[in-house]
């Protein structure tokens, strides 16, 4: 059994994460302030589940509608770098974090052996799982239909997303092996645990610090990870 001090902070940081992120639905579908690009949504949602309320504070900065509405407004110059580059890691981030939550219930339930560790399994499914949910975000939003549709939603994730997807799993990776093999190593993490979730989120934070200057790097080189109608350019 884990000492109990660690499966209450494990129940009080996921409780955490749900109470920002009930704070982000608030705001976003009860007092109306609805994403120009709807999937950027779920996108916060998610990112303030695992970040907590730090990503409330980026959410309220950089992320909520009203904030570029409001500059506009008052006439001053679209969102600095920062708020560019949170937008471009917390998506990426979403990314990452959905396909490991997919990808870790989905071969927990389908191992015969729930008590074996294979981690380079897992990590490939938490990394295709992250790459599939990022070119179906971008296959709702991309223009054309068919093929074509298709086709630029997996050529805009190769040129823009991929890169810092790649940055920001191994850092989670590199976490999770940690925790596995040092930090946690008995019993075993799985996802029926409390602690197992845990791990995730502070490996998921770590992913998102890891994830910055390369996402910084792309947006010095002038690709771009938003749609241009965005009402903050």
């Amino acid at each position: 059994m884990q000492p109990t001090w660690l499966l209450t902070l494990s129940w009080v940081s996921l409780t955490v994460g749900v109470v920002s992120c009930a704070i982000v639905v608030a705001d976003t579908y009860l007092r109306g302030h609805r994403q120009p690009v709807r999937v950027m949504e779920i996108v916060w949602l998610v990112t303030v589940l695992y970040v907590g309320p730090a990503a409330v504070r980026l959410y309220w900065n950089w992320g909520r509608p009203e904030t570029y509405s409001r500059r506009r407004r008052e006439d001053k110059p679209r969102r600095p770098r920062r708020g560019v580059v949170v937008t471009r890691v917390s998506r990426c981030g979403a990314h990452c974090a959905l396909g490991f939550v997919v990808a870790e219930v989905a071969l927990y339930v389908v191992r015969s052996d729930p008590a074996q560790e294979t981690l380079w399994v897992d990590y490939a499914g938490d990394y295709l799982a992250a790459v599939t949910i990022a070119v179906l975000f971008r296959y709702v939003g991309a223009p054309g239909r068919g093929v074509t549709k298709i086709w630029h939603a997996l050529s805009t994730v190769a040129k823009v997303e991929l890169l810092t997807i790649t940055a920001f799993e191994l850092a989670l990776f590199v976490w999770l092996t940690l925790a596995h093999r040092v930090v946690f190593p008995e019993p075993p993490l799985r996802p029926d645990s409390p602690i197992f979730w845990f791990a995730g989120q502070l490996g998921l934070i770590a992913g998102f610090i890891a994830a910055w200057p390369t996402a910084s790097w792309q947006l010095g080189r002038g690709l771009r990870i938003e749609p241009r109608r965005l009402p903050h350019d």
